[in-house]
């Protein structure tokens, strides 16, 4: 009886891998996705009990979705309802150069919030996000990082994944990752859009509460600030901090001692040390940035994604930001700013 059931689980996985393979065959992700479930195949091909089948099936399940979502994203790329004009793979592509780490990272469509995944190196988003929302890549993109950038000295050492010795701990690092190279947009997406106010405090198996996370990004950007200049001090004063007394009625944002907590400062020190070029730099792109969004002048050179990020919500916090910015900000995002 049992055989019959482990026939099934390796069939449904060599069709689903097989899919994956078929609609990109050249690509790492195929492979990777067709070589964890030759592994997998292998271990089922050893199963004797129903306690080590169960145990496989939540592997080949999760391997399932990874193949048909990964399917699933190729063929929408494809076809014209689905094209987001390319946004979201030109910012993946800028900060995976910027962090010095290869851009094998598929971008998938989905229902769901918000995730990533190592076994294909998928992002998940939802389909065509706008500007507004688009900086939260960058904390997705932070899993990826976490494991890929290596130590200046040695290649077998991984800093910060050795700093993310639990799952709340790599959260915050993938949020300090996020906002230093996206500077004062990405906590501004998750302060404006993303919390729910009487959520604030909740804590959950994967994820600290929202306070510690925004805490962690402002000390980030304060961080920044003590080393390269006040302009990342100044966007916690005027846009940060009164976007979260908005949001809670509080006027700071003190925390408590939380075992999971990491300091800011800590990571902050390592991305210095072994990415310095992540680094979101303001200058005055930002503002020119603005200027080509509201059509005042054309595209400079020298914009990135991420001085268009900070000018889309610079925009939308002054008012300005008028139904065609972003589409615009979306154009400009896909040219890699």
């Amino acid at each position: 009886m049992i055989d019959d059931h482990v026939r099934a689980e390796i069939d449904a996985l060599n069709q689903a891998a097989d899919l994956a393979l078929r609609s990109e065959p050249r690509t790492a992700t195929a492979r990777s996705i067709r070589r964890h479930a030759d592994d997998l195949i292998l271990e089922l091909r050893e199963v004797r009990d129903w306690a080590h089948l169960r145990h496989l099936r939540e592997k080949t399940e999760a391997l399932r979705v990874e193949a048909l979502d990964y399917a699933q994203a190729v063929l929408l790329r494809r076809h014209v309802l689905g094209d987001d004009g390319g946004a979201a793979e030109a910012l993946v592509i800028f900060l995976c150069e910027r962090a010095g780490v290869p851009a094998h990272v598929v971008i998938a469509a989905c229902a769901r919030s918000e995730s990533y995944t190592r076994t294909s190196d998928m992002l998940r988003l939802p389909p065509s996000p706008d500007a507004w929302h688009l900086p939260v890549l960058a904390h997705e993109l932070g899993h990826y990082v976490i494991r890929e950038v290596g130590h200046v000295r040695d290649k077998d050492e991984r800093p910060l994944l050795e700093r993310a010795d639990n799952r709340h701990r790599e959260e915050l690092i993938a949020d300090c990752y996020a906002t230093y190279a996206l500077g004062p947009a990405y906590p501004l997406s998750c302060v404006r859009l993303r919390i729910d106010p009487d959520e604030v405090d909740l804590t959950g198996p994967s994820h600290p509460s929202w306070r510690i996370r925004v805490h962690t990004m402002t000390e980030m950007l304060m961080a920044m600030s003590d080393k390269h200049g006040r302009t990342y001090a100044r966007a916690v004063e005027a846009m940060i901090a009164p976007a979260w007394t908005a949001l809670t009625g509080e006027e700071g944002n003190a925390v408590r001692e939380d075992r999971a907590h990491i300091p800011a400062a800590a990571v902050f020190d390592l991305l210095e040390r072994h990415l310095p070029r992540a680094r979101y730099e303001p200058g005055g792109m930002v503002g020119a940035a603005e200027r080509a969004l509201t059509g005042e002048e054309r595209r400079r050179p020298g914009i990135t994604p991420a001085h268009v990020l900070n000018a889309v919500w610079r925009l939308r916090l002054d008012g300005g930001a008028a139904g065609e910015t972003g589409v615009r900000a979306l154009a400009m995002l896909a040219r890699g700013g």
